[in-house]
């Protein structure tokens, strides 16, 4: 994500008998060169808790500094300490991949400042002076090796280096163990070769068969130049490791006073630490917060009134509910979780709960499109008005929405009191890492996100067995509440009769619900295999997908990615059915029940001309805040197909293996990456790390990682305790779990690793193709200040606008659904073509199976 840059000037020098670094209140000040890497952050954090220094971040095609002659850049350097060449993608070689890293092995003599040069940047340090950078035989990405050092410069006083590796390409300085000419081991390890006399070996990995001997640390002899080519701030590599940040940071202080010192007048310049700019910016436009504004102003007042009654509700299910209160199927929001034959959540930690969003005729509707910038808002309670707006920041007004609407004195036990639910696409994803979009016609386009005001919602705690009615309209819904407190005994009465196993006939009048619940099952499933027994299946092809994995590993080769994510979507015609047959609901109720998992979703909206029906059963918590600002994620990377005579045993075998463990790994430093830019050093945490789930299909490979927003809890309080009237323009400074929302998509787990460079890599790869709703998110944001969003994966969705007419065989046409199932698997340097199809065959299969009961494949 970009960082704030800092404008300086030069100010008075300072005249000092001590050393600048000795001045009362001076923390160190140190420039992180950042080549668009993932992983920035992460370092960023650990130099300011190891340094307690003042970080700022310069990319590294800064505009400031294009100029050409050097001078621009030179001045800005006077103010820095140290500088530190942060890893990227791409080769040191070329020129617009490393840019001003380049340029500090150039400075002159009189303006040298110590750097650390860490991957990218170790590598580009070497190639200065005098080595070769070339292709490993055998890339090294996600991996973690013991290392060998000799105990010297940035790496004394150090113990052994387990060390997290990801790079391609490694460094060459022509030394007699990498030539695998004779040579003492012990001896030679630690002595300049003849091509490169100035740089002085710290630390090789001396294991690797494939690759032979790999650099892995060096320092100049006399310049303050230092570098490793391993990642210090992997969770993965440990504590010995990481203590290269101090002791590099102990030398830079005796080069600092041995050099500098001695002119004894320090230039200083005004200086301010970098900050994490958002995604979200923290001033919105007046026009924005007028709209918002009358916007609320006609839903009620801005800040809601919850009312709410809590009941007993055990043995009370979505499709129950739903059914009873005659919910029309063609404007529906369920968030369900995914439930055991005990009725037990599948995964109690994060499959908790059920969430039926009400979309009632007053119910607002925001439609994002972000090739266009253009938002449109569908107001029934103004007769239906649909206004369009241009705002090239909708992350801006969904949080400045968020905060006009935040509220308190909802039930603590319920995550959602209401607020918007709906989803993001890929793309708007992509919009916020500054990645172009496939580009798509204008009768193409569909909204890239897409929410709903709730007002009423029913909650169900599937561990409690208690179900919250809720309502944003205070006391004018009393009657309403009353109602459900009346109705929803009555369900779970005649909840023992009904059943989910076969898409229940749910809304279908009362001629269907004069049958016995075997009778609705018995012609609910003819009805739905009858389509499916005329449905068409597309598949992506076999040799096209392995030649598509081998492109991802040639770009993985090359520097370019430690692991991309590549995907591809399986298309589904199904016969358009009546109104009345209620198919999309009823295929999801079958998708639910062979595949349940906890993050179930069923999604209608939109009008007839331009709605999307979305049924979704996806395992992977993408990000969750709570109203006290605890932020987690939970990336899955990792999965085994399971069979008759796979035992959880073998799975744990597999899935322990170095390429699974690769996998995740990339991701949880890819999200720690994320959080970090938003909360701050010190406020994250890996609670959980590559350790097996196991689901109703496959067994995966899971962590957790969770972030703390600082000053969140209080802050919300603070602004909620005022009686003032509240307005968008005087809304809170502090990040939300919005911010951290913005600043991660698209979710790390689809991307790749650095996210940048790998979504401008797949897009080329899968044919400039839009991702759309898959590979998304989606959730819901409350007004009590929490959010929940999970993976668009293991889903099917359509476009009501995608429908095809096809000519049949006895020349009439006929009306065809098209329906969409997205899969596909992180592709590394240890990947198998046929393996990784497999894979994406298997993922996919989870979700196709709602709709391949008789149906023919093409």
């Amino acid at each position: 994500m970009p960082h704030k840059t800092c404008t300086s000037s030069v100010v008075s020098p300072v005249q000092d008998d001590r050393s600048i670094l000795e001045l009362p209140g001076r923390r160190p000040r140190v420039l992180f060169i950042d080549a668009y890497d993932s992983f920035t952050n992460n370092i960023i954090a650990l130099v300011d808790q190891s340094l307690n220094a003042d970080i700022e971040v310069v990319h590294i095609d800064d505009p400031r500094f294009s100029d050409g002659s050097g001078v621009s850049f030179l001045s800005f350097l006077e103010g820095f300490d140290a500088a530190i060449a942060g890893p990227g993608p791409g080769n040191p070689q070329n020129e617009s991949d490393v840019g001003l890293i380049a340029e500090l092995w150039r400075l002159p003599e009189g303006s040298m400042l110590p750097v650390l040069g860490i991957c990218l940047g170790f590598q580009s340090l070497c190639l200065a002076f005098g080595a070769r950078v070339e292709r490993m035989n055998e890339p090294r990405h996600g991996i973690v090796t013991k290392i060998v050092h000799n105990s010297h410069s940035i790496l004394r006083d150090t113990e052994e280096v387990e060390a997290t590796q990801y790079h391609s390409l490694h460094v060459d300085l022509g030394h007699l163990r990498q030539t695998r000419l004779s040579g003492t081991h012990n001896a030679d390890l630690w002595s300049p070769s003849k091509a490169c006399p100035m740089l002085e070996p710290l630390a090789w990995d001396c294991d690797d068969r494939r690759n032979g001997y790999v650099l892995m640390a060096v320092k100049h002899i006399e310049r303050p130049y230092w570098g490793v080519q391993y990642h210090p701030e992997s969770i993965c590599t440990n504590h010995e490791g990481a203590k290269v940040i101090d002791n590099w940071w102990n030398d830079a202080k005796a080069w600092i006073k041995r050099n500098k010192d001695d002119r004894r007048t320090i230039r200083e310049r005004q200086f301010s630490a970098s900050q994490h700019v958002s995604v979200i910016e923290s001033v919105f436009p007046d026009d924005m917060t007028d709209l918002i504004s009358g916007l609320t102003s006609a839903d009620g007042p801005e800040q809601p009134e919850v009312s709410w009654q809590a009941i007993s509700a055990k043995d009370l299910s979505a499709a129950d509910v739903c059914e009873a209160l005659d919910l029309p199927v063609d404007k529906l929001i369920l968030l369900e979780s995914g439930l055991r034959p005990d009725g037990q959540p599948v995964r109690t930690e994060t499959g908790r709960y059920t969430i039926i969003g009400l979309v009632t005729e007053n119910t607002t509707v925001f439609q994002y499109y972000t090739q266009s910038q253009q938002l449109n808002i569908v107001a029934p309670h103004r007769n239906n008005l649909e206004r369009i707006h241009s705002i090239p920041n909708v992350w801006a007004f969904l949080k400045c929405h968020m905060q006009q609407r935040r509220t308190t004195g909802g039930p603590s036990s319920s995550p959602f009191w209401g607020g918007l639910m709906g989803f993001i696409s890929y793309e708007a994803g992509l919009a916020t890492i500054e990645v172009d979009s496939p580009s798509i016609k204008p009768s193409g386009l569909r909204p890239d996100i897409c929410f709903v005001f709730i007002t009423r919602s029913i909650v169900i705690d599937h561990i409690t067995h208690v179900a919250y009615i809720q309502t944003l309209n205070g006391q004018a819904d009393q009657h309403w509440i009353g109602d459900m407190i009346n109705t929803i005994p009555q369900i779970v009465k005649r909840g023992h009769s009904q059943t989910e196993t076969s898409g229940s006939s749910n809304f279908v009048g009362p001629r269907r619900e004069e049958l016995s619940t075997e009778q609705r099952e018995e012609l609910n499933r003819k009805e739905l295999d009858l389509l499916l027994h005329q449905s068409n299946i597309m598949d992506p092809d076999q040799s096209e997908y392995c030649r598509k994995v081998r492109e991802c590993q040639e770009s993985i080769r090359a520097g370019d990615s430690h692991e991309l994510c590549l995907t591809d979507q399986t298309v589904v015609r199904i016969p358009t059915s009546p109104p009345e047959l209620r198919f999309s609901w009823n295929v999801y109720q079958r998708l639910k029940r062979i595949n349940p998992a906890p993050f179930g979703a069923y999604i209608r909206l939109g009008s007839s001309k331009n709605g999307v029906t979305i049924a979704s059963s996806s395992p992977e918590r993408f990000l969750s805040w709570s109203r006290d600002g605890t932020c987690q994620y939970r990336p899955i990377k990792g999965t085994v197909k399971k069979t008759p005579e796979l035992t959880r045993a073998d799975a744990e075998t597999i899935l322990d293996s170095s390429k699974e463990r690769a996998e995740n790994l990339m991701i949880v430093d890819l999200i720690r990456h994320d959080l970090h830019g938003v909360v701050g050093a010190g406020n994250v945490k890996v609670k959980k790390l590559m350790q097996v789930e196991e689901y109703e299909t496959v067994y995966q490979l899971v962590s957790v990682i969770e972030g703390q927003l600082p000053g969140s809890h209080n802050l919300a309080l603070d602004n909620l305790k005022t009686q003032e009237p509240r307005h968008a323009r005087d809304a809170a400074p502090g990040k939300s779990g919005l911010d951290v929302l913005a600043a991660s998509l698209p979710p790390g787990s689809m991307t790749g690793a650095p996210k940048r460079r790998s979504c401008e890599i797949l897009k080329g790869i899968e044919n400039n193709e839009p991702r759309g709703i898959y590979s998304g998110v989606l959730g819901y944001l409350d007004v009590g200040g929490g959010g929940d969003f999970s993976v668009v994966i293991r889903t099917a969705y359509k476009w009501d606008q995608d429908a095809e007419e096809i000519e049949q065989p006895d020349g009439s046409k006929k009306k065809f659904d098209v329906w969409r199932v997205g899969a596909g698997g992180a592709v590394t340097a240890q990947s198998t073509d046929v393996g990784e199809f497999e894979e994406m065959e298997a993922k996919r299969d989870s979700t196709l199976r709602m709709f391949t009961e008789f149906s023919k494949k093409s």
